[in-house]
């Protein structure tokens, strides 16, 4: 301002006021608070499916559960669904300075409504300018513990369950630590009961007997890829995406299905039902519930990311196909079931905006 006051029209230096030296620097040290839930995604599928068989009215030739079919606190489905007293921590992307990545941080217990919260997660908003480097985002990992809320209250009685272990779990969905805060994070639980099961009882008709266990020892498989592709919506809207499949640049690509345990199966598929229902579909183009598992061979080196791709064999103007989505890329992670629930995109934009606030913490949104 001193300078300003000077008669001349290029004002000199100040003698009494110094010059302002403006030094954009970062503070450090920022950190970030995540919040989130756990759920398990099989469950949430067997609750909607048996309100449907048992309570759904027939549209469109299809028998719908009456219940909303979403991902919200206020969903009976959503609630029988979640995992109470689960670990939670996150996995780091970024290597340290051994070309290593960080150890995780120790993990915090979900309370009995399964939410969790982590705090001081160091921030790291995403990368500018023409040369980006890789994306420095966090995954929740979720440590295979915990209770399935079997017993939530619903408007009619849901047949409960079938309860297991639950695994170590990786949610594929990255977080990009840009904001003081992000909020809405998913701890996916995946039990043994389950998808992991099915995948075993396959692999275990081709000679060698294998087990869950098997599938998370290093020395024999590089871990299992889960895709659950659902219908486009809004972001808390989970439908299985029907007539969906996944490919991918390594690992081999297994097509599942579902039937309520006990229903009448051919021989050959009764014989690898998991104790929750699923079975793998050999041969099968796609999935009527848009589900598929990756299995992944022993790794003889470093990890090389792998590139999937959600592929909507199907082709409707009413129902606005092919669905499609951006692929992903991830490299396969032994010792852990990574889990990709992706929502879907309509085959022509709908003119509805759909921005979800910045404390989602979503690359790109």
């Amino acid at each position: 301002m001193g300078v300003g006051c000077q008669e001349s029209g290029t004002p000199a230096s100040s003698t009494f006021v110094p010059r302002p030296v403006y030094v954009n620097r970062e503070p450090a040290g920022l950190t970030t608070r995540l919040t989130g839930f756990t759920v398990d995604p099989e469950a949430y599928f067997i609750n909607l499916a048996m309100c449907s068989e048992l309570y759904g009215p027939v549209v469109n030739g299809r028998k719908q559960c009456p219940l909303p079919p979403l991902y919200a606190e206020f969903s009976p489905l959503f609630q029988r669904s979640t995992v109470r007293e689960s670990l939670v921590t996150v996995l780091d992307t970024v290597p340290d300075a051994t070309g290593q990545p960080p150890a995780p941080p120790p993990p915090v217990m979900a309370s009995t409504a399964g939410l969790w919260t982590i705090e001081k997660v160091p921030t790291r908003p995403w990368p500018k300018g023409p040369v980006q480097g890789p994306p420095p985002i966090y995954l929740v990992l979720s440590l295979g513990q915990g209770a399935l809320a079997n017993d939530a209250p619903t408007p009619f009685p849901l047949p409960p369950v079938p309860v297991g272990n639950y695994l170590p779990t990786a949610a594929a969905r990255p977080v990009v630590t840009g904001h003081s805060a992000c909020v809405g994070l998913e701890a996916i639980q995946v039990s043994d009961k389950g998808i992991v099961e099915a995948v075993a009882k396959f692999l275990s008709t081709e000679g060698t007997p294998v087990t869950v266990q098997d599938l998370l020892n290093p020395a024999k498989y590089a871990g299992v890829t889960v895709f659950w592709l659902y219908r486009p919506g809004f972001p808390v809207f989970r439908v299985p995406g029907e007539n969906t499949t996944v490919e991918a640049t390594a690992g081999r690509v297994l097509t599942l299905e579902w039937a309520p345990p006990g229903a009448p199966l051919p021989p050959p598929l009764a014989a690898i039902q998991s104790t929750r229902g699923f079975f793998v579909a050999p041969g099968a183009p796609v999935s009527s519930l848009g589900l598929v598992a990756i299995v992944h061979p022993p790794l003889m080196g470093p990890p090389v990311p792998v590139v999937y791709t959600p592929k909507d064999l199907t082709t409707s103007t009413v129902e606005n196909r092919p669905w499609k989505t951006d692929p992903l890329v991830l490299p396969p992670t032994p010792g852990v079931i990574t889990f990709a629930g992706l929502q879907l995109a309509d085959a022509v934009p709908l003119n509805q905006p759909n921005i979800p606030p910045p404390t989602t913490c979503v690359p790109f949104q």
